[in-house]
């Protein structure tokens, strides 16, 4: 697999060092990517065995682990598995009074049906994403910050639950969504961690296991996606 690495000034971007060149991954990185993508459907499984394989939130949760996963190698593919997710997660989120969680859904959906024809033009011969490497931090911290307040009085007007936990993870996963479909920067997987581990801590308290299970996987392909966007782009 190669992740490339494209430079352009923007206001989320810092100048740094490119790379032209992409080395071809080592036999010990694939087996890596391999033993997590077990791992992650592995754990899936064991959340369905549990808690009924018969429902929708199941399969929200095998979509969207096949989506993340392909995300994780820069893969097109991914749109079809998270666009799917994304509808059934307004249906469980808004069942769950969780208002914050439905409109980021609504949201997620919106990115990924423009963020497709993103990624379908900033592709590699090889078919993998072409990533960005800068960021500005200060942006990202203003942009959640503005955002949670945003959100966490929405939460409030509407009656949901857990409102400022609500509002800090969509916060973060609004600027993570668009750091990385739009955007293409790795540093996305880094606000993706921070706001799945919210989100396991919120499914569990709203008796929602199996989403919560999802995304314990989402945190674990968050940090392994991250080192596949920046090692392997360089």
């Amino acid at each position: 697999m190669k992740i490339q690495n494209q430079t352009k000034s923007h206001s989320w971007n810092r100048t740094h060092s490119t790379h032209k060149h992409t080395p071809t991954p080592t036999p010990m990185k694939k087996y890596v990517n391999w033993a997590v993508d077990l791992a992650l459907v592995l754990v899936t499984l064991w959340g369905a065995v549990n808690n009924g394989f018969l429902t929708i939130e199941t399969l929200m949760s095998f979509l969207g682990v096949a989506g993340v996963i392909l995300i994780a190698y820069g893969r097109q593919e991914n749109f079809l598995f998270n666009i799917v997710q994304n509808i059934l997660n307004v249906v469980v989120s808004s069942k769950s009074k969780l208002f914050g969680d439905a409109a980021m859904a609504i949201y997620y959906l919106g990115t990924q049906l423009f963020g497709y024809d993103i990624w379908r033009k900033h592709r590699g011969k090889d078919g993998h994403l072409i990533t960005d490497n800068r960021t500005d931090w200060s942006v990202v911290i203003a942009a959640v910050l503005l955002g949670g307040v945003a959100l966490g009085g929405l939460s409030y007007v509407l009656g949901g639950t857990y409102i400022i936990l609500d509002a800090f993870n969509n916060s973060t996963a609004i600027v993570a969504q668009y750091l990385q479909i739009i955007k293409r920067k790795r540093s996305g997987w880094l606000l993706w961690a921070a706001t799945n581990l919210v989100g396991v801590y919120i499914w569990f308290g709203v008796a929602q296991p199996q989403i919560a299970i999802m995304y314990f996987v989402f945190t674990v392909n968050s940090l392994r996606g991250y080192i596949n966007w920046n090692q392997l782009s360089k």
